[in-house]
């Protein structure tokens, strides 16, 4: 959760639907970048500080931990679902 962002925006009473019309994107699309399911782009992260009015370190953080496990265990299922496609070869 992009806990920065999210208290910067809701200060300045700017919804996420707002910002996602601002990115040219669905609010759903913007929720999920947000709550860090989807990583931000360098330009969008540019974007939406430009639209909320401070600079980019007022409102960056490290993408959070859960992109980051999600991704892990992305590959882990993906390498679990080739061992079992090859099992069923032999």
């Amino acid at each position: 959760m992009n806990k920065k962002l999210i208290a910067v925006r809701k200060a300045r009473k700017i919804t996420q639907a707002d910002i996602a019309t601002y990115l040219k994107i669905s609010q759903t699309q913007y929720q999920k970048r947000e709550t860090g399911k989807i990583k931000i782009s360098d330009q969008e992260w540019k974007d939406i500080a430009r639209l909320l009015d401070v600079s980019v370190e007022e409102i960056f953080e490290e993408y959070p931990n859960q992109y980051l496990v999600l991704q892990k265990k992305i590959e882990i299922l993906k390498l679990e679902l080739k061992a079992l496609n090859l099992g069923k070869n032999i």
